[in-house]
């Protein structure tokens, strides 16, 4: 999940902006919208591989929208993208793309709102191949996010969730209110 260490680099992303609105391609994508999926698609690998902060949601995804994304981030594999700083080396990227293909073939069987060992498993290689690290302690002493980890994943609404998320108070989202 997000640290408060964690570095972004935004003269990247003001960069893959730019190209973004020169460079979009005819089917409307552009880098700036591959580097999002990207993103968007490893946070979910990294939910999958906390099952404490991922049963504690509340709300599940659907399997559909887990499969999508992990077809994002099969997406960002064959383009041999490495947007993650490996935190070790050297780092088994040749292993991502058939981790992420059985991590497909598990969401396709799943039935949420349960997550099986073994896709946290997969999800936890995954992010290993990745080349990040679990946690001191591995991933199931994963420190509890600041916010609720269902605001800063990619739903299938979108953006306008979180942000409809972020006007609303504390208490409101406690109660239930929307």
């Amino acid at each position: 999940m997000a640290h408060e260490d964690d570095i972004v680099d935004t003269d990247m992303i003001l960069q893959m902006a730019f190209e973004h609105a020169a460079k979009r391609r005819p089917d409307g994508s552009s880098a700036l919208s591959d580097f999002e999926q990207a993103a968007a698609a490893i946070l979910w690998v990294h939910a999958l591989a906390v099952p404490r902060l991922f049963l504690g949601m509340s709300r599940m995804p659907s399997r559909e929208h887990v499969l999508r994304m992990v077809d994002w981030y099969l997406a960002y594999v064959r383009r041999d993208k490495r947007h993650v700083s490996p935190e070790f080396s050297p780092v088994p990227y040749e292993e991502r793309e058939p981790l992420a293909m059985r991590l497909r073939a598990l969401i396709e069987a799943w039935s949420p709102p349960g997550l099986p060992a073994e896709i946290t498993e997969v999800a936890r290689a995954l992010l290993h191949a990745e080349g990040m690290l679990a946690p001191p302690g591995g991933w199931d002493n994963s420190p509890e996010p600041e916010m609720p980890l269902e605001e800063f994943l990619y739903w299938p609404e979108g953006v306008p969730a979180l942000l409809k998320s972020k006007r609303q108070g504390p208490g409101d989202r406690e109660r239930g209110h929307s």
